[in-house]
Order: structure tokens, then sequence, then C-alpha cells
């Protein structure tokens, strides 16, 4: 058995991916992504199944899954089950300390039954042209957004995040971009994606230069920011404000 695939199915908006193959140093990257790129689409919730036909070569191949729920946990912030359908993905699960922290059923019945329950959450989403006047409709979403949410002490940091989010994908990508934003009870989620693949940096801000303030301010900003590959193609780029501002 070589390589891995993930074969998915949607059951009431949760993602069931089943997992076909080989978990080892040459497909762990590809399996940590492809989990992401499903949980990118924020279903209700991402099941992943371990069935007879997966395998790994070592249990410390089995941290992909921490790896991936410590992920998910920052954003899109969704339930993550690992269904262990054998015994000995069971015992390898425990042993290797993954079940601490991910939650873990031995039926697919009793993993939707754990992810049924959502947590509460508010969302919007804008399509955005590839126009610098996408920075502008964003900006007045997030505003909207706000007031209707009654998050006024956001208000400042969330109209400079999203600039700078929607101007990177314009910049940058040169394609069309969505935003969708969201409160949880988490924080206030900022998320734009475009169909570039190339990976926004940390830069230097330039005080005074509106639409330059660099990743840097986010990184300041943001309990939390990241990309991850997007189920549609492209990538997603996202952060998240707590729900008191930092300064």
């Amino acid at each position: 058995m070589t390589g891995i695939s993930v074969e998915t199915t949607e059951l009431d908006g949760v993602v069931v991916a089943t997992l076909v193959g080989r978990l080892d140093l040459a497909s762990y990257a590809s399996l940590r992504d492809g989990l992401l790129k499903q949980a990118a689409g924020t279903p209700v919730a991402l099941v992943v199944r371990l069935g007879p036909d997966f395998e790994a070569a070592s249990r410390a191949m089995l941290a992909v899954f921490t790896t991936v729920w410590m992920r998910i946990s920052q954003w899109p912030d969704i339930p993550v089950v690992l269904v262990a359908e054998t015994d000995m993905h069971r015992h390898d699960l425990k042993r290797s300390g993954v079940s601490r922290h991910v939650a873990t059923s031995a039926d697919l019945a009793a993993a939707l039954g754990r992810a049924a329950e959502p947590p509460p959450r508010r969302y919007r989403r804008l399509n955005l042209p590839k126009s610098l006047v996408a920075a502008l409709l964003a900006r007045e979403e997030v505003r909207d957004a706000c007031q209707d949410w009654q998050l006024p002490a956001l208000v400042d940091d969330a109209l400079v995040v999203v600039t700078e989010l929607v101007e990177n994908a314009v910049r940058h990508a040169g394609s069309e971009s969505a935003l969708r934003i969201e409160l949880r009870p988490s924080g206030l989620s900022l998320a734009v994606r475009d169909d570039s693949l190339a990976v926004p940096v940390r830069t230097a801000a330039r005080p005074g230069v509106p639409g330059h303030r660099g990743m840097e301010l986010i990184d300041r900003m943001c309990v939390a920011w990241g990309t991850t590959p997007s189920s549609g193609g492209g990538k997603i780029v996202w952060a998240v404000l707590g729900l008191e501002p930092r300064r």
C-alpha cells in the first residue's frame, strides 16, 4: 500500500473524510493539507474515518491528526472527530496520545452525534471584484457586521485587518476574492479567499502609507492568523480578532 487518498462525502453539513492508503513521511504533508482543505469550506464538522484500508508507518505519524486539530481549532474552529474503526487504530491513537486531544469515536454514527451540535456563530459572505474598490466594499461590510453584532470595540482593528487581507488579494493574487466574516465565541474571524497559492509574509509596516501596513500589523492585532488551501482552489488567508482588542 503506497500513498494516501482522502475520499469525502457530506452528511447533513458534516464532511466525512475516509482515508485510504499508507501514512508515512512521503504522504504526511499531503494528508495534512488535504484535511485542512476540507475544513476550509467551513462545514458543520470534519469527521475522519480510519478503517481497514488505512495504515500508518508508525505511531509517530499519527501526530498529523493533532496538528490538523490544532490548526482547525484556530480557524475555522469546527469540531474534528476521528473514527477509529479497528482495534489496532484505537490502540495506536491511545498509545500515541492523539486521543487525549482529538475527539475519537468507534463508529461513524457516534462521531456524527458528537459533531451534531456546532458552536453558535454568525457569519456574512461577500464576493469581491478584482479591483482596489474591493477593499472599500469589504470595509463597509465589516463595519455593518460589527454594528449589527454590537462589536464597537473591534471596529477599528477589524477595518485595518480586512483592508490588508483584501488588498493583498488584489495586488498579489490578481483575482476576484471572497470575504467571510464570522462571529463565534472565540472571536471575530475575517477570511479572504483568492486564486493564488502564494503565501503572504510578515513585512515591516509602512507608517502613513494606506494599504501597505504589512502582515506585521495583523500579527500584532490578532490572536491568530494563517493560510490554508481552499477546497475550490487557491488559498484562504484568515485572521481572528479576540473579542477584547489587543493593544
